[in-house]
């Protein structure tokens, strides 16, 4: 009964139920699919700033998750409002902003916020000429985006890497998309999700993506809403077909970026003891917002509920989410390789996968810790070495086995390089006495060695 209580209020609020979000509505719309959008001329008039000041604290009073700080919030607007604060402002861009400011010292909450936006006022209520168009253009504008999914690809050792960027509304296109992007690292030993640079979005999506790591439906979050005293549950919807993904550890990254939607999935699986947090603490934004139009071309966003853990009643409003483990967000996706690889070599059954492990671990340092190598020495490295050759072209160093590719060489350290696209084999140069390399040695993943004496 409560999911299909949720899904009649959706559908019946014109912008849309949006979670924890920056300015992510439903439909996002250009000017040629609205009707004329009105003009305004500034300073407003008294009775104009009158009726503008009013219209944002009726809304506040009617929708702001916190009633208490809803009746505060709007007695100040309207006080400010008689001592003068708003009059003969000439930009209203300035006011908007003068708004917004006044509203925060009473009420601190991330969401909130005034803006002067006529086109986007005019969606609000509703006066679009072409419906169809308008989804249209909102479609291709989130796809131009990849729905949110900013980056997936396996990295070394087969830790899976998904980036996230925000939480598109939930529709057949998304859904694929979020689809193909957990399926992309569902055989990876252990997941790693970035969500340092991650925002706001939709609930249902990021309910979706959550569903994915667990085998049963489990209640992973409420969220209140004060205007209609309901409460709205989420319950994962588990697809026996990702079934690597309910067992695979994930890694969550964070930053004080960290904001919104992207905090909810992170909380709900940290919460749950499905996730462990790398990085910084977050931001701190657990309300649901939603754009309400003003007067004079002015819309607000006002938050309008809230997100509840159903364990603990408790959210990270205004106090962000601790990590598990602590680092800079520029050091956190090396701390959740670093523990991954470190959780494998506890686990790993002989010498042999002991090997493995290193030597992915010996890779994913080298690239995380690029080392630049002056040209002269490079220069040096030339030669033939029995039946491998190092050649010097255009600034790169370049290896080749006779009969086989050419790789152009990214050095590890002074003396080890690894070849650029591909992972299964380093080369190690010896030097002489007297500083002269005289000997390469190729060392495969398999832990054979093949050794070359430089050839006169």
């Amino acid at each position: 009964m409560l999911k299909e209580r949720q899904t009649d209020y959706l559908s019946r609020k014109q912008n849309g139920l949006r979670l924890f979000c920056f300015s992510l509505f439903l439909i996002f719309i250009s000017g040629r699919t609205l009707a004329q959008v009105t003009t305004f001329t500034f300073p407003l008039s008294p009775l104009a700033t009158k009726t503008l000041v009013d219209s944002l604290a009726n809304q506040i009073n009617k929708y702001y998750v916190i009633k208490d700080a809803a009746l505060k919030m709007s007695s100040y607007l309207r006080k400010r409002f008689k001592d003068g604060a708003y009059n003969k402002i000439s930009d209203p861009h300035i006011l908007a902003g003068k708004l917004t400011t006044d509203v925060l010292s009473v009420q601190k909450d991330e969401h909130f916020h005034v803006e002067y936006n006529p086109q986007l006022a005019n969606e609000v209520l509703g006066n679009i000429e072409d419906v169809p168009k308008m989804v249209a253009e909102k479609l291709n504008e989130e796809r131009s985006k990849n729905f949110g999914f900013k980056k997936a690809e396996i990295l070394n050792g087969n830790i899976g890497y998904l980036e996230i960027s925000s939480f598109s509304r939930l529709n057949a296109y998304s859904k694929a998309t979020a689809n193909a992007a957990l399926a992309f690292v569902s055989n990876a030993r252990a997941l790693i999700i970035d969500l340092r640079y991650g925002v706001g979005g939709s609930p249902d999506m990021v309910n979706h993506i959550v569903s994915h790591f667990f085998r049963t439906s489990t209640h992973v979050a409420d969220i209140y809403i004060r205007c209609e005293n309901a409460t709205l549950p989420y319950w994962t919807v588990p697809d026996s077909s990702f079934g690597p993904l309910t067992t695979i550890p994930i890694y969550i990254l964070t930053s004080y970026k960290t904001f919104s939607a992207a905090e909810g999935l992170a909380y709900q699986l940290q919460s749950l003891k499905r996730a462990t947090l790398v990085g910084e603490v977050t931001r701190g934004g657990a309300h649901t917002v939603s754009y309400k139009a003003l007067s004079s071309g002015f819309i607000s966003d006002i938050p309008f509920g809230r997100s509840i853990d159903p364990i603990s009643k408790k959210n990270w409003e205004g106090t962000g989410i601790v990590p598990d483990i602590t680092v800079t967000a520029e050091n956190a996706l090396e701390a959740a390789e670093l523990k991954i690889f470190e959780n494998a070599l506890s686990s790993a059954e002989d010498s042999v996968d002991i090997r493995k492990i290193k030597w992915q671990m010996d890779l994913m340092q080298a690239r995380n810790h690029p080392i630049a190598v002056d040209t002269a020495t490079l220069k040096k490295y030339v030669g033939n070495f029995g039946a491998f050759a190092l050649t010097y072209l255009e600034g790169k160093l370049y290896y080749q086995k006779t009969g086989k590719a050419r790789f152009p060489l990214i050095p590890m350290s002074n003396t080890m390089l690894r070849p650029k696209g591909n992972d299964t084999f380093t080369l190690e140069l010896f030097k002489n006495e007297s500083g002269r390399v005289v000997r390469l040695v190729t060392y495969y993943d398999d832990g054979r060695r093949e050794y070359a004496d430089r050839t006169p």
